[in-house]
């Protein structure tokens, strides 16, 4: 008993250690590419590669709390920099603000939606080794990283720590369209307040110099964090790219035969 007390809280502490590493590593990390331009670029392709290394191990390898916490840890650090740096040279108007705001909310909105129909879903389920659910159907799927078998899954995803189902794909997909659409409106309007911007069309602004960014480090982690979440939306464009080959029909098909069953009833 003294011997497994212990083991539980060893793998205790690490699961804490996974958890809080991310909010301390990713500061640092963007701390140190706000040196120089080639510091910038070196830290970027250096968490560039390790996220696809992660993507391309094998799943059940993923299997810890360092990628969801990586995850909120992302959010987070780029909205306090927004609201609480960038707001603060005062070219930001509290309209842009607000829509902002409004973007964040409904991203966090869907991904919250996400992840908790994703918990009543595996509910339903039952863990490896323990009697199955008699409401398991033809189409069920065992996640290996869950360890539990679902109806309608899709896929798991390491960077929220949950599986995606049908019943939660919609979300799926809302809260990335929204978090792709507050990455760049967020990234425009800093990028156009640290840097020398330009009349792209009308009242929108596009940056045009950022050669004097790594003189202040205000600006130059501003612009650091910039490219950053832009880089994360680039990550975002592949995830909604690859969805549209490969999930999204399956996902309308579904939709449209019970659009099709209701109208018949």
């Amino acid at each position: 008993m003294i011997f497994s007390t212990k083991n539980h809280e060893s793998s205790t502490g690490r699961s804490y250690k996974y958890i809080l590493a991310p909010f301390v590593i990713l500061p640092i990390m963007l701390l140190i590419a706000t040196i120089s331009r080639a510091v910038t670029i070196t830290v970027m392709v250096f968490i560039g590669m390790g996220a696809l290394y992660i993507i391309s191990r094998p799943r059940h390898r993923n299997r810890s709390p360092f990628f969801f916490s990586w995850t909120l840890s992302s959010g987070l650090y780029m909205f306090l920099m927004f609201e609480l740096v960038v707001m603060d040279f005062w070219e930001i108007t509290y309209f842009e603000n607000i829509i902002f705001l409004l973007l964040f909310a409904f991203t966090c909105h869907f991904f919250y939606k996400m992840k908790s129909t994703a918990d009543f879903e595996l509910a339903t389920g039952s863990s490896k080794g323990v009697e199955y659910s008699p409401v398991l159907t033809s189409d069920y799927h065992y996640c290996k990283i869950c360890e539990i078998e679902v109806n309608e899954g899709y896929f798991h995803s390491i960077w929220w720590d949950c599986c995606v189902l049908k019943p939660n794909y919609g979300y799926f997909l809302l809260g990335h369209i929204f978090c792709l659409a507050t990455l760049l409106f967020g990234s425009n309007l800093t990028l156009t307040t640290v840097c020398q911007p330009y009349i792209f069309y009308g009242p929108i602004l596009m940056p045009e110099d950022c050669g004097d960014v790594y003189y202040d480090c205000y600006l130059a982690l501003c612009f650091v964090t910039c490219v950053y979440s832009l880089g994360y939306a680039l990550v975002i464009c592949s995830v909604l790219l690859h969805q549209l080959l490969s999930y999204i029909p399956k996902y309308g098909a579904s939709q449209w035969k019970k659009m099709v069953h209701v109208f018949n009833v």
